[in-house]
């Protein structure tokens, strides 16, 4: 597998990535699986500093966020292969080129603390598909202003000098593509009452779509696979953090995801959605 270069990360994300990547402790060498339909990636890091301006900030909540856009290489459907998909399948214009049980993606996750004082910060995943790319919005009430929930949203408290590690699993992961195909069908009927909150419970980590009776009646037949996210860290005051991830995917098929290219981690895709996707009462900071 080749090797990607370090790229740049989005304008959200913090500029000194490279002083706190390189605080991290090495990982080990990380190389394509034995089987040619799995492959695990090399680490892709992101930072949050002490001197990252807020995203947001209206006098009164402030959030400091930092992400990084990861496309999955995934071939791209011929013409050939684009007239077998011309079937619309709601809440898609056509048949999905990959569905969920086509690929499958794991996250391994490591979060370090690289200050003397605990700091309360969330680990975020928006997810996208061929036909729409996450991106959540801020609520802003009369009180205060919330963000809405991000695919996958993890609070954790962090001690000084330490670090936390986890997984997102397979089914994690596919529970998220599930997610998303659902908030699509709710955002795409139009007619829904209370939306946002739809929206949130949908992505609300505890909430499995299958056995959940609010949200299961928009469940689509069949459920888009994931092709990329961005990740993210999010915290309510400053500080110098650090996320790291490996990116492992399974290709079920054999031929949508490319065993030659890497991540894209640049801000261009490999497959790039038809649209983004925001809850209708939220804005986008």
């Amino acid at each position: 597998m080749k090797t990607p270069a370090e790229a740049p990360v989005s304008p959200k994300s913090s500029s000194t990535l490279a002083v706190l990547a390189g605080l991290l402790a090495a990982s080990g060498a990380v190389g394509c699986g034995a089987e040619s339909d799995k492959q695990t990636y090399d680490p892709v890091a992101l930072g949050m500093t002490s001197n990252d301006p807020p995203l947001y900030d209206d006098g009164e909540s402030t959030i400091y966020e930092v992400t990084r856009a990861v496309s999955f290489p995934i071939n791209v459907p011929t013409s050939a292969d684009l007239a077998t998909l011309s079937a619309v399948v709601p809440p898609y214009t056509r048949t999905p080129w990959i569905t969920n049980k086509d690929v499958k993606v794991q996250v391994t996750w490591t979060i370090s603390n690289l200050d003397k004082q605990a700091h309360n910060v969330e680990i975020l995943l928006d997810p996208w598909n061929e036909f729409a790319r996450y991106v959540p919005g801020v609520n802003m009430g009369e009180e205060e202003t919330v963000p809405d929930l991000s695919g996958i949203d993890i609070l954790l408290r962090v001690e000084g000098m330490s670090r936390k590690k986890g997984i997102f699993t397979f089914d994690d992961m596919d529970e998220v593509a599930t997610d998303l195909a659902t908030v699509e069908n709710i955002i795409g009927l139009g007619t829904v009452d209370g939306v946002n909150g739809l929206v949130n419970h949908a992505f609300e980590i505890h909430n499995r779509s299958s056995e959940d009776r609010l949200i299961k009646g928009y469940i689509p037949p069949i459920i888009a696979g994931l092709v990329g996210f961005d990740v993210g860290l999010r915290a309510f005051g400053q500080g110098n953090v650090a996320l790291e991830i490996i990116v492992e995917i399974t290709d079920f098929v054999g031929n949508r995801v490319s065993t030659e290219q890497p991540l894209k981690l640049d801000g261009t895709m490999w497959i790039t959605p038809e649209a983004t996707l925001t809850a209708p009462a939220a804005e986008v900071p």
